[in-house]
């Protein structure tokens, strides 16, 4: 009897220490907020809250991009192969430079936000083009006579399948 008693108090005694110890909160703060939209950007909705569609490495100028949809556009392009997104879809392309990771040796996370492109489809064949740049991100007002073929670039891109 008193064998089965002290076996229960060393169960619950293990039970409580892990318990205390999956409570523990670390004090350092790991969110990588240099590569957040902040308050001071003038873009009217986060990007980085919508769905991803895909994400691209470009290792000669050292940036990293990650392709966001919205309900729409991530609905349509993960049961479509083309890039007829219907009309409401908004695709936003965030770019960050690279920096090394301080936790994880030899990888790389996204360190401040290089520039966010916004294509808005209107209508069929319709779309519209937003380059936000800068720190904070500001609206570009003139931005490159060849944004359509940009435009192309941005929607061509495929649904990342992940298992």
């Amino acid at each position: 009897m008193k064998n089965i008693l002290n076996e229960n108090v060393l169960i619950i005694s293990f039970g409580l220490l892990f318990l205390l110890l999956g409570c523990n909160q670390s004090s350092e703060n790991n969110f990588n907020e240099s590569a957040s939209i902040g308050k001071t950007d003038s873009l009217l909705v986060n990007p980085l809250l919508e769905k991803v569609i895909t994400v691209t490495i470009n290792p000669k100028r050292n940036t990293m991009s990650t392709l966001y949809g919205n309900d729409i556009a991530w609905n349509y392009i993960s049961s479509h192969s083309d890039s007829n997104y219907p009309k409401g879809s908004k695709l936003y392309e965030v770019t960050w430079f690279q920096q090394s990771d301080n936790v994880w040796f030899g990888a790389n996370i996204p360190e401040k936000i290089l520039k966010v492109e916004c294509v808005i489809y209107t209508g069929l064949e319709t779309s519209s083009y937003e380059l936000y740049k800068g720190y904070p991100l500001k609206r570009v007002v003139n931005i490159d006579k060849k944004y359509q073929e940009r435009i192309k670039e941005i929607a061509s891109q495929r649904f990342a399948v992940v298992p």
